[in-house]
């Protein structure tokens, strides 16, 4: 057996929370216990999703600080993915932006849900923000980047339009600097002209199709006639395999991954706001409307599957059933996006800007903050997508392609607008800029940009929309292949100014601070084993250790291949 370095943690986390070298024993809550990893003789912390959590206090021990350190630990993610995936162990103040978050994440491309690829993110931070880079314009006719989503390693983008049907509804893989490769058309109909939804399940990247512009989709502009939407696999270079029409509309709004099916919702009208579910062989099933509108956002929580319309939020009940959890709340009309965080559901609004979190015990929803342009001028402010991203959450906005940071409630902080229009009036809806899509990628989290319409010839003359950004809060290193739901071993390292990360002793990823840049990640909140700012664990966790020094590359893959002592 092999012998490693003395922790000055260690959480065997079999059949107990007790710290097996010291005296930092963890206080547990509805935590239960299961087999730990394969061939080993001890159990392993079983997390819900809900309200499992091991939580630690502080100590001097574990203020981290600026020293070297290594956190270990075994894990196995829930599979099939019916919750956010969540936390594995964070020791972070919010409110200073300062310490440390090792969790799993899918990768969630706006209006859809999270994917069911299970990536690794390491991140610290002592309230550091970067400057914004450019990473290009996927297609230069194009005025709106749809979707973003991160596969097998590579980040992709959708296009809404562009000056030919031909060169519209496209996908596109970035390739470094402002580079991008172009991975092909969804279907060849001229009347279909945007890529609408994008989402990873089972380890295959699915996009399905449609009209952004509403008035083109809803058959409101002169000469175009919409054609029906499909879903698509990607099958590698520039092809992709069509999985059949679904339904009836003209937009296919979102894609989701539960429980091991693929879903996808639908447009109102002709879609009649349904939401399918692949059956194979080009079918889909019908599971319903829940009120004939847009379905606008999906997403796995708690153990099942939400849905949100233009201005309702629903709970799956199966069938073709479905209940409704928030009816217009606050007078908003329109639900673009859906998130978890400290397991409770958010939701980003039409027209106010408000994002609003549901509260289950009263049922009610409670608003964190009204964000975009101020009260008093034209109601405007649309919160096209949220994502956690290092411990904070962040939201992207029309109708001046902001992105804001959640500090508390009623207390959101203006990042950066990231377009430009010279005609800019709130008044005049043409000239509205959105921040599509935000999606976590190689440590960073990038944005998307387009207009309101995402007309190809609604350019900017500046070339600010149709562009994809990335920028850094702290320092993070993401491994973004699936881990699946096999035990896996992660080592999450700081060395000086390098951080790394260790997948089953193979290192995945690092990332170097920024120059002239020191993270003291002193704090004084409690670690947490199975919970942080994200959301609650979901799966099995075992034989958490926390180091002092940065174990070297040897050791890290010795004790990702020994038994547990």
């Amino acid at each position: 057996m092999t012998t490693h370095p003395q922790a000055i943690a260690h959480w065997p986390l079999a059949g107990d929370t007790r710290d097996a070298v010291a005296n930092h024993h963890g206080q547990p809550h509805a935590v239960t216990y299961t087999n730990g990893p394969t061939n080993q003789p001890k159990t392993a912390a079983n997390f819900d999703g809900k309200e499992s959590r091991i939580q630690i206090p502080d100590h001097p021990d574990l203020r981290l600080g600026n020293q070297n350190f290594t956190f270990t630990a075994w894990i196995r993610a829930e599979f099939p993915m019916t919750h956010v995936f969540g936390d594995i162990l964070s020791k972070f103040n919010p409110h200073t932006r300062c310490g440390i978050n090792l969790h799993l994440a899918g990768s969630s491309p706006a209006y859809n849900s999270m994917s069911d690829q299970r990536h690794v993110h390491f991140g610290i931070d002592d309230g550091h923000i970067s400057p914004f880079t450019d990473l290009g314009k996927p297609e230069p006719a194009n005025a709106n980047v749809t979707t973003l989503a991160t596969f097998r390693g590579d980040l992709y983008a959708g296009i809404a339009d562009a000056d030919t049907p031909s060169r519209a509804a496209r996908v596109f893989r970035h390739a470094g600097d402002q580079n991008w490769i172009d991975c092909g058309r969804l279907g060849d109909d001229p009347n279909v002209l945007s890529v609408m939804s994008m989402l990873v399940h089972q380890d295959k990247l699915y996009a399905g199709n449609g009209n952004w512009d509403w008035a083109k989709a809803q058959g409101h502009f002169p000469g175009f006639a919409p054609g029906p939407v499909h879903v698509f696999e990607y099958q590698g270079g520039a092809e992709w395999r069509d999985l059949g029409q679904v339904g009836h509309g003209h937009r296919l709004m979102s894609l989701a991954s539960f429980g091991g099916d693929l879903y996808a919702g639908m447009d109102a009208g002709h879609g009649g706001g349904k939401v399918f579910r692949y059956a194979g062989n080009q079918s889909w099933t019908d599971c319903g409307a829940p009120d004939g509108k847009n379905i606008e956002s999906l997403l796995p929580h708690r153990g099942s599957l939400y849905a949100a319309t233009h201005g309702s939020a629903y709970r799956y009940q199966g069938n073709t059933t479905w209940t409704c959890i928030g009816k217009d709340p606050f007078n908003i009309n329109q639900i673009h996006a859906m998130a978890e965080i400290d397991g409770k559901l958010w939701i980003g609004t039409w027209p106010q800007g408000y994002v609003l979190r549901h509260e289950r015990s009263s049922n009610k929803w409670i608003n964190t903050g009204r964000l975009g342009i101020p009260e008093g001028l034209t109601e405007c402010n649309e919160v096209m997508d949220l994502r956690v991203y290092n411990g904070k959450l962040y939201a992207a906005l029309i109708p001046k392609a902001e992105i804001w940071r959640y500090e508390s409630d009623g207390h959101w902080t203006l990042i950066t607008s990231l377009a430009s229009r010279p005609d800019y009036h709130h008044e005049n809806i043409d000239s509205w800029c959105r921040v599509t899509a935000l999606n976590p990628h190689a440590g960073r989290l990038c944005a998307a940009t387009g207009t309101c319409f995402s007309r190809a010839e609604h350019q900017d003359p500046d070339h600010t929309l149709g562009r994809v950004h990335a920028f850094s809060a702290g320092q993070v290193c993401s491994h973004e292949h699936d881990i699946a739901d096999q035990w896996t071993h992660l080592a999450a390292v700081r060395d000086a100014d390098q951080t790394r990360l260790y997948v089953n002793g193979t290192l995945a990823a690092r990332s170097n601070a920024p120059a002239r840049t020191t993270f003291d990640l002193t704090n004084t909140h409690p670690l947490h084993i199975g919970y942080g700012p994200q959301t609650y664990f979901t799966g099995a966790i075992a034989d958490v250790r926390l180091y002092d020094r940065a174990l070297t590359d040897q050791t890290i893959a010795d004790h990702s291949s020994s038994a547990i002592d």
